[in-house]
Formats: C-alpha cells, sequence, structure tokens
C-alpha cells in the first residue's frame, strides 16, 4: 500500500514537472497520507476502503500549488536542504487544515480556532462552531443543517453547494463571506454583522433580515420567497437578477438608488426613509 500511495502523490502532481523541493514537499505530504490511512485500518476499515477515503481526503492538488510563494516555479531550493525542509514542513501544515469529508455530526467545536479549514464534503449536521474563529474557512458541499456559528468569525468564509438549512448566524461576523449555490432557508442572521457579504444563486426563502445593517451585501440570483427586510438598513445593496416583487422592506432605511431599483421591481416599499 505504501508504494500505492507514492504512486498516488507521482501522478497528482505529475503535471507540474520536477518544480523546485518537489521531493521534500511530496515527502511530507506522503507521510501525511500514510498516517491518515493507518489511523482508517486501525478504525476497522479494509486496506481497499482505507485507501479510498486516504485519497479522497486529499484534496486539490491545485490549491497546494497556489500555496508555494512568488518564484516558488523559478528559484532553486536544494532538495533535503534546511530551506526546502522547511518549505514542505509549511505546506504540509497547511494541508493538515483540510478536514475533507469529515464526520462531525453534532460535534463541539465552539470557542476554537478553525481559521483557514477545509470542511469539504463534511458532515457537520447540528454542529456547534459558536464563538469560533473561522476567518476564510471552507464548506464545499457540506452537511451543516441545523449548525450554530453563534457569534463565530466567519471573515471571507466560503459556503459553496452546502445544506445550511435553519443554521443559526446569530450575531456572527460575515464580512466578506460568500455564500454560493447553498440552501439557507430558515438561516437565522439575527444581529450578523453583514459587510460585503454576498448571496448568489442560493434559496433564502424565510431568511429574516428585519432590523439588519446591509452595507454591500450583494443578492445575485436568489430566492427571497418569504424573506423579509423590515426596518432593515440597506447601503448599496444590490438583487441582480433576483425576484424581489412582494418582498417586505416596510420601514426600511436606504440610499436611493436602491430603493429605485425595489420600486421598479416591485417590492413592498411602505414608511421607508431614503439616506
Amino acid at each position: 500500500m505504501k508504494d500505492k500511495l507514492k504512486l498516488f502523490l507521482d501522478e497528482a502532481f505529475a503535471p507540474y514537472g520536477d518544480f523546485p523541493s518537489r521531493d521534500d514537499v511530496t515527502g511530507e505530504l506522503y507521510a501525511n497520507l500514510l498516517d491518515r490511512y493507518e489511523d482508517l485500518r486501525k478504525q476497522g476499515r479494509s486496506e481497499d476502503e482505507a485507501y479510498r477515503e486516504t485519497v479522497e481526503s486529499f484534496g486539490d492538488v491545485a490549491e497546494i500549488m497556489d500555496e508555494l510563494p512568488q518564484g516558488e516555479s523559478v528559484e532553486v531550493v536544494e532538495p533535503g536542504s534546511r530551506k526546502a525542509t522547511k518549505q514542505a514542513a509549511r505546506l504540509a501544515d497547511a494541508h493538515r487544515s483540510r478536514l475533507s469529508h469529515a464526520v462531525l455530526k453534532e460535534a463541539d467545536l465552539s470557542d476554537t480556532d478553525l481559521s483557514g479549514m477545509d470542511f469539504r464534503g463534511s458532515e457537520l449536521t447540528g454542529a456547534s462552531f459558536d464563538r469560533s474563529g473561522l476567518g476564510a474557512a471552507k464548506f464545499r458541499a457540506a452537511a451543516l443543517r441545523g449548525a450554530s456559528f453563534a457569534g463565530a468569525d466567519l471573515t471571507g468564509a466560503v459556503f459553496a453547494g452546502s445544506d445550511l438549512r435553519d443554521i443559526s448566524l446569530e450575531g456572527a461576523r460575515l464580512t466578506n463571506a460568500r455564500f454560493k449555490t447553498s440552501d439557507l432557508r430558515g438561516a437565522s442572521l439575527l444581529n450578523a454583522a453583514l459587510d460585503g457579504t454576498y448571496f448568489g444563486h442560493s434559496d433564502l426563502g424565510r431568511v429574516s433580515f428585519d432590523d439588519q445593517t446591509l452595507k454591500g451585501v450583494a443578492f445575485d440570483a436568489v430566492s427571497l420567497k418569504g424573506t423579509t427586510f423590515r426596518n432593515a438598513t440597506l447601503l448599496e445593496v444590490s438583487f441582480r437578477h433576483t425576484e424581489v416583487k412582494g418582498v417586505v422592506f416596510d420601514g426600511a432605511k436606504m440610499d436611493k438608488v436602491t430603493f429605485a431599483l425595489l420600486k421598479g421591481a416591485g417590492a413592498i416599499l411602505n414608511d421607508v426613509t431614503l439616506l
């Protein structure tokens, strides 16, 4: 199986040729894969099952290569040198931050620094991330229904293709966070910080933005069925390719451009104040 894992790495990195320090980088990653494989075997997986789960957890080689510093492709780094070893260790540490396909259903991950973690394809239903640091974390194709991020720092975090129904984002910092092709029906965003937040091609049905301040928020081709913005403050908010007819903005405060766009699209704008 060791040879099979080495062959997997050789094939994964084949498109990148013999870049400087390749042997050190792949050596560190091989050690990580072997540890993962042996752990799965101890958990009772068969050789084939352990191998499959190990390589599935590996992630995207392109993302690993992106972590190489600028100039890496032309810089000569002597294999086995102190510099090459440190560089390989840094990349391996970054790769360890990936928890692809992890099963953490109803796990308590509150008050934890998880910045930059990759939870691609993970089972996180009902998990608690309350007050955790999740800056630049990635949740792609993750199961998060009923999970709680109350008070969490999700600055720059990415949610893509994920089940986010009924999650709690109450009091969370969502500055520049991105929600793409995700189901957020019934999510709670009470007192969340929404500056530069992006919602694209997602279902925001029954989400309340009442009394919220939205600055630079983008709603791009999203569903707002049953969504409300009562008494909200909207500044430079866009609704590109989004149906707002019948959506309630009663008592909201907004800039003139946002007001004009919503009025022309048939939104309900009773007692609106222009800023």
